[in-house]
């Protein structure tokens, strides 16, 4: 487990047990998500909350005169907690460890999905039934093309990862090779 995870899962945790009802799960979800992409698309809000040098006062005055009515106050306090505790640079840490939990809590997955060329709406939509299959939850896929793979795809659902792309296979061949365990290949010199 990483460093930020650490730090992150307790707070997540907390903040969802604290919001009871499966509505203000989903709404604290939202908030959150909200919250970080303003600080993410902000840097110059994100160098402020992260300076060592500024006083969580300051940090927790600026956040409630941004969201004061944006957000409900459940996730109010909790951002001046994160902020009291000196936190505030594990803040998409938490926002990401929350989504995990509510998306669990939804009987959802997260895919995140690397294709060597675009998906089609239909292969997306089969790819798509096959890890619901697979995993007995819904599954949402994040695509992104990457050329480098050459052919095929590789799919991270959490920890899991699996690696069909075309790079992989011509890699794990040409260890063979190197090895002399060719795999039932003849090489001839």
């Amino acid at each position: 487990m990483m460093m930020g995870e650490r730090v992150a899962r307790p707070y997540a945790r907390a903040l969802f047990e604290l919001a009871g009802t499966d509505e203000v799960k989903g709404q604290v979800h939202d908030e959150l998500g909200q919250i970080t992409e303003v600080v993410l698309h902000h840097p110059g809000l994100k160098s402020f909350l992260w300076h060592p040098q500024v006083s969580s006062q300051a940090k927790a005055e600026l956040l409630g005169r941004l969201f004061q009515d944006r957000i409900s106050d459940l996730v109010m306090h909790f951002m001046w907690v994160v902020v009291s505790k000196g936190r505030e640079t594990s803040l998409e840490s938490i926002a990401s460890e929350y989504r995990v939990l509510w998306d669990k809590h939804q009987g959802r997955i997260r895919a995140d999905v690397r294709t060597a060329m675009a998906l089609t709406e239909r292969d997306h939509e089969e790819l798509s039934q096959v890890l619901s299959r697979a995993t007995g939850k819904t599954v949402d896929l994040s695509v992104t093309v990457a050329p480098e793979l050459i052919g095929g795809l590789v799919v991270r659902m959490g920890d899991r990862v699996l690696d069909g792309s075309l790079a992989r296979k011509i890699s794990v061949l040409g260890q063979r090779l190197r090895n002399g365990s060719g795999g039932g290949y003849v090489v001839e010199h």
